[in-house]
């Protein structure tokens, strides 16, 4: 594998002789891919007791006529970086588990690799996709680690269908990213940001222009330097926090069903019926429109020094 890949997963089997993937990321942690588990143990009647795991990597050439690059994966955990020249590298690797040998047997079957191929509505996007157990096939579960680096200035789509997370750094063109379940972080990324997760925690860090992302349960932490047009962060339970610099002139919009809400401009929060709170203002030239929600949860709007 190559070690400069961001994210690059790394298989190990715990003491108990469980294999486990985890992921030692460019700021030198680690994470479990214990995420996986979930919502996809139901579809199994055992323990899961058989289990293996392999490793992967690979370069893939991005053609001349490429506009943006699609990454789908059926569960596992994605992180992309910028690289260099027309290229995407990917490293890391599979967790395998079954509840019989026989099942497990099936899933090693599957080729552990990332496969490109042009979108057939569209050539102009690249799809790279991950392993997946395809449907009718073995019960058990196939989870995937990966770490891409790629050209930031190409579009980007992360598509997860199941359960897993998301980290996407040092971007320049616009990124969309999309997970059944799992947490959302991004780091120092322009060119406009879209993301969902039906449950998970969401950061944004050092972010440059638009960003809109929804988690349906989970907290929320925006640090934007430099704000666009919009910056939108909605939950249905969780606490939203959002730091832009003192001169930013905004449209805010700010309501959360059951909590406060707090903000460092001087501006005074409505109370609404019993439990709730909103918040609309306009400051200075009220450029960005900022929208705050949450169901149940505080929300913040808070000034920051950006270095």
């Amino acid at each position: 594998m190559d070690a400069k890949v961001p994210c690059i997963g790394r298989l190990a089997a715990s003491s108990g002789g469980r294999a486990g993937v985890f992921v030692r990321c460019q700021h030198g942690r680690r994470r479990a891919l214990g995420v996986l588990a979930l919502g996809l143990v139901s579809a199994c009647d055992g323990s899961l007791s058989h289990r293996s795991v392999a490793e992967m990597s690979g370069t893939v050439t991005i053609e001349h006529d490429v506009e943006r690059v699609r990454v789908e994966v059926q569960n596992g955990t994605v992180g992309v970086d910028s690289g260099t020249g027309r290229v995407i590298q990917f490293a890391g690797g599979v967790r395998r588990a079954a509840d019989t040998a026989s099942e497990l047997a099936r899933i090693e079957q599957i080729p552990v690799t990332f496969t490109a191929a042009p979108d057939p509505v569209d050539p102009h996007v690249l799809v790279l996709r991950g392993p997946a157990i395809p449907a009718g096939g073995p019960l058990g579960i196939l989870g995937v680690e990966v770490g891409i680096r790629m050209p930031a200035d190409i579009a980007l789509e992360i598509a997860v269908a199941g359960s897993g997370h998301i980290t996407v750094a040092n971007r320049t063109a616009p990124t969309r990213a999309e997970t059944g379940r799992g947490d959302l972080r991004f780091e120092r990324c322009a060119g406009g940001v879209r993301a969902r997760t039906g449950r998970g925690n969401v950061i944004a860090v050092d972010h440059i222009g638009d960003l809109d992302i929804q988690t349906t349960v989970g907290g929320m932490q925006a640090f934007v330097r430099e704000p666009g047009a919009l910056i939108r962060l909605v939950t249905g339970q969780g606490t939203v926090q959002c730091h832009v610099p003192a001169a930013t002139g905004f449209d805010l919009d700010a309501r959360t069903e059951e909590g406060r809400i707090r903000n460092g401009f001087g501006l005074t929060a409505e109370t609404v019926r019993e439990y709730g709170a909103a918040l609309v203002a306009k400051v200075g030239s009220a450029r960005t429109a900022i929208v705050l929600r949450t169901g149940s949860g505080h929300l913040s709007l808070a000034p920051k020094a950006f270095d």
